[in-house]
Formats: structure tokens, sequence, C-alpha cells
């Protein structure tokens, strides 16, 4: 269903002027409302002062730079407690450290969505405190969730004076799930059975004004349409039949690759769910839901289990970070070392003149260094891998009168020399603005510890550019 257009004069709102004069006596103007917290709740007591006026829709804009939609990313992850993690000690490995099939059970990126969100990953996102916040919860950067009452504020234009009518109201499930294989996002919403609420409305208005006034509502894309644009048109009904709607919705929001000059054509852009009313004697202007961020890429070097994920659009209001655990056998010494790096980088190898300086480690905050990662093979991971080795055998700048400075002897049979942070990033042993340890480790726990690394950036879509950092968490 088409959404109902609004002329000049019955745009306006309460507080917006003479304009709110245009609309004739009797007539029912509204503002559009939005509550997130306890107050979602059916039967929870909701003083007009808990709603939040929902913002009005913007004129479309350029996508944003990778520096501003990181920023505002994390800021937003933050305030949120976002955290995008893999938790390395659920992923089943080969004899030889590699990811296992069985890790396939821990999710692939969602590829074939339906008409309904991934049900299990949807619970447990909604189940968090999270979804009740401004700000919803980042399950992960392939799925977002929310708990939220959206609503219109309604006045009746007396003597040409707006007087507070009422407030109707629907409770709402949201979700938004990437894709491993395109560059689309699709956004869920779900009303929720028997959930309208009709607040301060007369008893009269209750059961004969309120339930036949009409909400729409569809999602939408901040950012121009030469660079994103979403599919689907508005769904409205009365507030009496969102109250028996029980089935999901969605909508796709898809980016041009075509808009794109960075590296893997990168674009960062918004997304919001647009509603409003109409019929019944109401007038008013449409409002939208706060934006959230979203990133689509054309990286090719994404694969898993002879499945190419070549294109990508993933949630970016969240924290990337790695987990290893100490009391993960397979891993134990390599978390050791990490841990020792990250907390007293003075006590490593190779010993340095000066203070060292290592970066990665996870505090929740966006103003710790995180890690950006390398090609393979590329001409920074071969210069981390030259440093380290400098490093390991005490040679080159580590070698001769220096030697005393490098790894000591060790059993290069079982044992393998770890370098932290990891040869795949930016900051690994060759950079020339970051401090790096060297420790030697068991062959076996090296190897454990590099497929657990190779799946973290498979699952977490971490990319070849700075715009992509990540960071590293050791636990007990």
């Amino acid at each position: 269903m088409g959404v109902p257009a609004a002329s000049a004069a019955d745009t306006a709102t309460p507080g917006a002027g003479s304009g709110q004069r245009a609309a004739a006596d009797g007539k029912l103007i509204g503002k559009p409302v939005i509550l997130t917290g306890e107050g979602v709740d059916k039967k929870a007591k909701r003083p007009r002062s808990a709603w939040r006026a929902a913002p009005a829709p913007k004129a479309k804009t350029a996508p944003l730079s990778p520096k501003q939609a990181m920023k505002e990313a994390m800021d937003e992850a933050r305030k949120a407690g976002a955290e995008s993690y893999l938790d390395t000690s659920k992923v089943p490995l080969t004899k030889d450290g590699q990811a296992s099939a069985q890790a396939a059970a821990l999710g692939l990126p969602p590829t074939d969505l339906g008409d309904e969100p991934p049900a299990q990953d949807t619970n447990q996102c909604l189940d968090r405190d999270g979804a009740s916040s401004a700000q919803g919860e980042t399950l992960n950067r392939w799925l977002w969730c929310q708990k939220l009452r959206i609503g219109v504020q309604y006045f009746k234009i007396i003597d040409g004076e707006p007087v507070y009518q009422g407030t109707s109201s629907v409770a709402f499930h949201a979700v938004a799930v990437g894709n491993g294989k395109q560059r689309v996002l699709r956004t869920y919403l779900q009303a929720q059975y028997d959930s309208v609420e009709y607040d301060d409305w007369s008893l009269w208005d209750r059961f004969f004004t309120a339930p036949n006034l009409k909400m729409f509502i569809l999602s939408d894309c901040a950012e121009g349409y030469d660079s994103c644009f979403a599919t689907g048109s508005g769904i409205e009904h009365t507030f009496d039949e969102w109250d028996y709607h029980r089935e999901w919705l969605h909508w796709d929001i898809y980016s041009d690759e075509a808009a794109s000059t960075s590296p893997d054509k990168v674009l960062f852009h918004h997304w919001h769910f647009r509603f409003g009313g109409s019929g019944g004697g109401y007038v008013g202007p449409d409002a939208t839901t706060a934006d959230r961020t979203f990133r689509c890429d054309s990286a090719g070097y994404f694969s898993q289990f002879d499945v190419d994920y070549p294109k990508a659009c993933v949630n970016y209001e969240v924290i990337p970070h790695l987990q290893y655990d100490i009391s993960d056998t397979r891993v134990a010494s390599v978390a050791r070392h990490i841990r020792v790096a990250q907390d007293t980088p003075d006590k490593t190898y190779p010993i340095e003149l000066e203070p060292k300086h290592i970066p990665g480690k996870y505090s929740g905050s966006r103003d710790d260094q995180g890690l950006q990662r390398v090609p393979d093979g590329g001409v920074v991971a071969k210069s981390n891998e030259d440093w380290k080795n400098y490093a390991c055998n005490r040679t080159g700048p580590y070698g001769g009168d220096q030697a005393w400075r490098g790894l000591p002897p060790y059993d290069t049979a079982t044992q393998d020399c770890d370098e932290y942070p990891f040869q795949s990033t930016e900051q690994g042993a060759s950079s020339p603005n970051w401090d790096f340890s060297v420790r030697a480790v068991p062959n076996g726990e090296n190897r454990s510890a590099g497929g657990l690394l190779r799946w973290y950036y498979f699952s977490d879509r971490i990319l070849y550019n700075a715009a992509d950092p990540f960071w590293v968490e050791i636990r007990d």
C-alpha cells in the first residue's frame, strides 16, 4: 500500500508557529513519537513526557566517508556497549588447526533471507537488555534488533489552538540482517499482538475515534538514490488492525557499488523506519526512527568451505573484537603471550631501549589503537614476517652484538615463534609506529590460533583497510 500524501497545510504540527493555524478547528493533527525502554510494554505507565519526538525525514545525502562513518559508528557502539566478538573456544578445529566443517553450525553469513528473520539469532538478540535501548542491540555484524513503541500524539484544533487529545501507539520488534553474498540489508518489523495502546484519550474517543486512525510504516535509506535505495512501499493499517497484525514485514535496502571509488567498493549508509498517519480526520507530518549505520563492500577475498562470499552488507555500529581464552588448551600459550604483550610489553622480546607500545588490546573504547588487517602475502605481511624472523632468529637488527635483544634459542622441532600483533595486520613487526613481541609456543597451538584468527576475519567480515579496525581480548 502506498504512503498517503499530505498537503502543505496539513503538515503543520503543534508548536510549529503560525503554520499550525492552517488546520481547521476540529481537525486532528499529530506529532509522531517513539518510546524505548520499560515503557514499550503494554499497560506500562507512559506519561507524555516519556515519549520523544521522532525526527522529521531529512533530505537525501551523499554516502558517509569511511573516517566519518567509523567515528559515528564507534561512538554509538561505545554508548550502547555493542560488541561483535568471536568466542574462539567454541570453534571446532581440524588436526591442522583449520576451522572444521562443524564450525558452520556457529553461523555462516546469512545469504538466502526469508520473510522472517533468523529465529535463533533474533530471539537471542531480543532477549538482551540492549534491545530495549535507544540504540537497540547489535548481536554481531550480521544482526541488529530493537524493541520499541511507535505512535502519534494527537491534538485537536479548538479556537485556533492545539489541545492534546491522546496518544495511540504500537509496540514493534525490529530487526536488520546483513547479507554475505549481496550488497543488501534486509530490515524486518513485527507489530506485537494485542500491543496497541490508547493513552489519555477520552472514553468515547478510545472506542470510536482512536482505533480508526491510521499509521503507515516503511524502511528507507538516508543516502541518495544514486548510491542507496530501498524496495517496497509503506504498509498502512488502522490502529485497531495493527493490534491483530502478527506477520513480519520486511524491506530490502540496496547499496550500489558503482557509487564507490574506495578499495573493495566500500560504502557506508544510514537506514531508518519512516512512519506517519492518515485518514479519520488526521493530518500531520511523516517522521523517522533514529538512523542506524551499515557498511557494504565488494571484497572478493572471503570464502569458506569452497563457497565464495564476494559481496556483503553488515551492521556497523559495533566494536569488533577477537577473543582467545587461556583456558582453551588449543591456544593457551598464544593467549598468554598476547596478554603479556598487551599488559607488560617491556617484559617481551625483542628487547628495546625505549618503553614499548604494543596496540590492539580490547577495552571497549574506540580511543585505544586497534589492529587493521592487510592482505596475506602482500608487501606489509611479508615485511612483518621478515622482522619477526629477525627477532626470532637473532639476525638483522637483532643479530651480532645486538643478539641479546632477540628471542633466546628454542626447540624449533616442537615450537614456533609466535608474534603479536599478528603478521596479517598493519601494526605487525615491521610497523614504524608500534612495537611487537615474539615468544616460542608449541607449534600445534600456534597453528590453532592462526586458524581461529582466519575464521574470525571471515565471520566478522574484517576488510583489508584502515576503516575496519578490530581488537583482541584475552580471557581466563
